[in-house]
């Protein structure tokens, strides 16, 4: 079987969210990012273990039976297809947030360094790093002057 779903962010879907309830629409899904980088993209679908390829103007994760391909549509929204045996939407959805919790976690890592980086451009270095309970990250930085 052969699901297409289109990805909005959270963001967007907490701007209209009583016109989603109103409306429910089967199909979209919620992320809580529009995985709008492709080299994070692949690298979150590397994470998960998938084979990806890239052709320029969409990126393929296939495993387990399972293949998603990530483009977007003529509307610009970003879609999500799905594909394998016995594929059901709620299983689809599910493949989709996944990868997405999967994305976020490469874009908080690329922030981190990029944080980091920078702060010893500015004289600066990091006194302390601590994960939390919900995975976001803290970070004290000291001036070394």
């Amino acid at each position: 079987m052969s699901v297409t779903l289109k990805l909005r962010s959270e963001a967007l879907a907490q701007l209209n969210a009583a016109t989603i309830a109103a409306h429910a629409q089967p199909g979209v899904v919620t992320v809580r990012t529009r995985m709008r980088h492709r080299d994070l993209l692949a690298r979150a679908l590397s994470g998960l273990r998938a084979q990806v390829t890239d052709d320029g103007t969409s990126v393929v994760a296939a495993w387990e039976g399972r293949r998603i391909t990530f483009g977007y549509g003529p509307d610009g929204v970003q879609l999500a297809h799905v594909d394998g045996p016995g594929l059901t939407e709620a299983e689809a959805a599910r493949l989709v947030v996944s990868v997405d919790e999967a994305y976020a976690a490469e874009v908080q890592r690329s922030v981190l360094a990029r944080l980091k980086a920078r702060a010893a451009q500015a004289g600066m270095v990091v006194e302390s790093e601590r994960v939390n309970a919900d995975q976001s990250v803290s970070v004290t930085l000291a001036a070394t002057s």
